[in-house]
């Protein structure tokens, strides 16, 4: 009885010691990584990226595709900011209604025609707000589209 006393008490003491050891063990690790999480713990602003598709196409122009890539960045990035990071020379026009792009690589709208225009689409449907309001959300389609006449496009 005393011998099974002893072999109680031996057991409850290294499973004690174990118990610290792996909660010290994630201590160091929090310390480490200087968060309070766990260091295999997903953060949701810092690891996470927006994968994206741009076309720029200025066909109509004689033009080609000026731009056509599959781009990552961060969460919150605009569709215009997306067209900002191609590299490509912009002609903007910044008003109390918002961002119009009306160049874009010597592309300009305003001196092709008067009903010319960049015309801009996120998986196919042309939002209602300027470029610089719609946030792109991971897997979206963006096309950047000059058109000679914009009253001819559907």
């Amino acid at each position: 009885m005393i011998r099974s006393s002893k072999s109680c008490i031996v057991v409850a003491v290294l499973f004690s010691l174990a118990l610290a050891i792996s909660g010290c063990s994630q201590q160091t690790t929090q310390a480490a990584t200087g968060s309070n999480k766990p260091a295999n713990a997903a953060t949701t602003s810092d690891a996470q990226e927006v994968t994206y598709t741009l076309k720029v196409d200025a066909t109509a122009a004689d033009k080609g595709m000026l731009y056509d890539g599959v781009v990552s960045t961060k969460p919150g990035t605009t569709v215009y900011m997306a067209l900002i990071d191609t590299g490509l020379k912009l002609k903007v026009d910044n008003s109390s209604g918002g961002v119009y792009v009306d160049g874009i690589d010597d592309v300009v709208a305003s001196t092709t025609s008067p009903n010319a225009g960049w015309l801009f689409t996120v998986n196919g449907e042309a939002p209602s707000v300027d470029a610089s309001k719609v946030q792109i959300a991971n897997g979206d389609v963006i096309a950047w589209t000059f058109t000679a006449d914009y009253t001819k496009t559907q």
